[in-house]
C-alpha cells in the first residue's frame, strides 16, 4: 500500500532551474487554423511567442469537405526545439495537408521535418503535390531523441518512404492509421526507413497498410531496440517487416493478405518477417496469433509463367523461427482465408489501374511503376473489413478480430507495456495524463533487477508520496499517483535504482 510521507527531503536537482522549466506544464491551449495556402505555417509563425510560453498548444485543422485543404509553401517543421501538436476538429472528411510548389516550379520535400517531438491526429497527409508529383518522403526525423506520434491519420502516395529516420533514439508511434501506395521500385519503397542507426521504439497498433512496394519497416543496418506490432492489417506488401538487428519484438494479432507477391521462388530473401542474429546479444520475439493468407489459386493463375515457382506462405528468418519454436508459438501463426469487403485490387481494377503485384509479374526487371499510380487516391475507396464468419474474426487475443479492428467499429484497449520485451536501458516516462486531476499514471523500465524507489516531491523538495520502494526484476512497470489532499501546482517524481538516480520528471496538478 502506498504511504504518504510528510518528511522533508532534498530533491537532487536545483529547484530554481526546475522552476524555469515549469512553463511547459500548462493546460492544453487550442489555436484554430483556417484552410488555404500557407495558412498553417503563417499561424505557427505568428503564434511562436505564445507557443514558447505554452508548448502544450494544439493547432486545430477543420474537418468537413474537399475544401478542408492546407497547402504548405515550404517544409513544415518545429520552431526551435518546441514540440508541435496538430489535430483535426469537427466532423466529416479529414483535413488534408499537401505540398505546394515554389513559383519556379521547384518541388518541396519532405512535407514534414521533425526537429523535435511531433504529434498529429486525424489528418490526411497527401504525398502528391500540387503539380501531381509524389514527394520522396512525407516526414524525416532529423534530430536525436525525437518522438513522433500519429493517431488516426491517413497517408497516401510517396516514392521512397513515409518516415525516414536520420537521427538516433527516435520513438515512433502509429495508431489507427491508414498508409497506402508507396512505390518507386522493388527495393526502395518503405513506410518506416531506418538509415542504419538506433531506433528506441517503433509501435504500430490498429493500422492498415496496402500497396507498399517493399516493406513496412526496413532496418538499413541499424538497431531497433523495441518493436511492437499489434492488430494491424497488411495487404499487397512485398515484405512485411525487415527487422534486421532487432532486440525485442512483439508481433501479435496481425493479418497479412496477399503479401510477399515476389514469391519464394523469385527471391531467396523474400520473407514475411526478417531478423538478423546478433551473437552474444539477447534477442526476444513474441510472435503469436497472426494470420498469413494468400489466395493462392487466383494469384498463381494471374501471375504464374512457365519459368516461375511461386509459393505464398509465411516465411520467417531462421533467427525468428528459432525464437517462435522455443516459445511454443509456431502453431498459432496460421493461414486461414478472409475476404475483404473492398480490397485495393478490386478498386483499382474498377478504375483501370492494376495492382503493384501484377505490375511485378508483368515485367519484374523494370524499376518504376505505371504512371497511373501517381494520381490514384484509392485510400478513399478501400474497406479492409472482412467476412465475420472467417476464423480471423475471433482468432485474436480475447476473441477479437485479427488485423485492424477499426474496420469493424471495435476499439482497441491495448496495454503496450504489458507485452514489451526486456528493456535495454533505465527509463522514467512522462506521466499521463498531464496536467491531471486527481490521478495520473507513471511508467518506468528496468533493464536489470534492483531495488527500485519511485517518489513524488513538491517544489520545495519535500517528499509527498512514495509510490515504489522495494526489489523488482527487469521489465516495464506502471503505477498510479493519486493526488487527493494535495494542492494545485508543479510536482516532481524521481526514480532511483540501488541508490542511483536514473530519472526525474515533472507534472502539473490542476484542480
Amino acid at each position: 500500500m502506498k504511504q504518504r510521507y510528510a518528511e522533508s527531503g532534498i530533491l537532487v536537482c536545483v529547484v530554481g532551474l526546475l522552476l524555469i522549466c515549469t512553463s511547459e506544464l500548462f493546460a492544453q491551449r487550442f489555436v484554430d487554423v483556417p484552410a488555404g495556402y500557407g495558412t498553417l505555417q503563417s499561424v505557427l509563425k505568428a503564434d511562436s511567442v505564445n507557443r514558447a510560453a505554452n508548448p502544450n498548444t494544439i493547432y486545430r485543422l477543420h474537418r468537413g469537405n474537399a475544401d478542408s485543404v492546407y497547402y504548405l509553401t515550404n517544409t513544415l517543421t518545429n520552431w526551435r526545439s518546441m514540440p508541435l501538436q496538430i489535430q483535426s476538429s469537427g466532423s466529416g472528411q479529414l483535413p488534408s495537408i499537401i505540398l505546394a510548389t515554389l513559383s519556379d516550379g521547384t518541388a518541396i520535400s519532405p512535407m514534414i521535418a521533425a526537429l523535435a517531438n511531433i504529434s498529429i491526429k486525424g489528418v490526411f497527409l497527401n504525398g502528391v503535390n500540387t503539380l501531381g508529383v509524389p514527394v520522396d518522403r512525407i516526414m524525416r526525423i532529423q534530430a536525436n531523441g525525437v518522438t513522433v506520434t500519429l493517431d488516426s491519420c491517413q497517408a497516401n502516395r510517396t516514392v521512397q518512404s513515409f518516415i525516414r529516420v536520420d537521427n538516433t533514439n527516435a520513438r515512433i508511434f502509429l495508431k489507427n492509421c491508414r498508409i497506402s501506395n508507396i512505390f518507386s521500385d522493388w527495393s526502395n519503397a518503405r513506410v518506416i526507413d531506418n538509415r542504419g542507426i538506433k531506433i528506441d521504439t517503433l509501435s504500430i497498433v490498429g493500422s492498415s497498410f496496402y500497396r507498399i512496394g517493399q516493406c513496412v519497416y526496413r532496418d538499413g543496418g541499424g538497431i531497433l531496440t523495441y518493436g511492437y506490432f499489434n492488430h494491424n492489417t497488411f495487404t499487397e506488401i512485398n515484405q512485411i517487416l525487415s527487422l534486421g538487428n532487432a532486440l525485442n519484438i512483439t508481433y501479435t494479432n496481425n493479418l497479412a493478405v496477399n503479401c510477399m507477391f515476389l514469391g519464394q521462388g523469385k527471391s531467396s530473401i523474400q520473407r514475411a518477417l526478417f531478423i538478423t542474429p546478433l551473437p552474444g546479444v539477447g534477442q526476444t520475439a513474441y510472435v503469436t496469433r497472426n494470420i498469413f493468407y494468400a489466395d493462392t489459386t487466383s494469384l498463381y493463375a494471374a501471375y504464374h509463367t512457365s519459368s516461375d515457382s511461386v509459393v505464398f506462405s509465411p516465411v520467417f528468418a531462421d533467427t525468428l523461427v528459432t525464437m517462435i519454436k522455443a516459445a511454443g508459438f509456431t502453431s498459432t501463426n496460421i493461414s486461414s482465408p478472409v475476404t475483404f469487403t473492398l480490397p485495393p485490387n478490386n478498386v483499382v481494377k474498377a478504375i483501370k489501374i492494376d495492382s503493384i503485384a501484377r505490375w511485378y509479374w508483368r515485367n519484374p526487371v523494370v524499376n518504376g511503376a505505371d504512371a497511373s499510380l501517381l494520381n490514384i487516391d484509392s485510400i478513399k475507396y478501400v474497406n479492409l473489413a472482412y467476412n465475420t464468419g472467417a476464423l480471423a474474426y475471433t482468432y485474436g487475443t480475447d476473441g477479437k478480430p485479427v488485423g485492424a479492428t477499426e474496420w469493424f467499429g471495435i476499439a482497441l484497449s491495448v496495454d503496450r507495456d504489458q507485452t514489451r520485451g526486456i528493456p535495454t536501458e533505465f527509463q522514467l516516462e512522462p506521466n499521463y495524463p498531464n496536467p491531471f486531476n486527481p490521478s495520473t499514471t507513471i511508467g518506468y523500465s528496468l533493464p536489470k533487477s534492483g531495488y527500485a524507489r519511485l517518489a513524488v516531491y513538491d517544489l520545495m523538495g519535500r517528499q509527498v508520496e512514495k509510490l515504489v520502494d522495494g526489489a523488482q526484476s527487469a521489465g516495464h512497470y506502471k503505477t498510479t499517483f493519486n493526488a487527493n489532499g494535495l494542492t494545485s501546482g508543479v510536482y516532481f517524481y524521481q526514480l532511483s535504482v540501488d541508490g542511483n538516480i536514473v530519472g526525474t520528471q515533472k507534472m502539473l496538478l490542476l484542480r
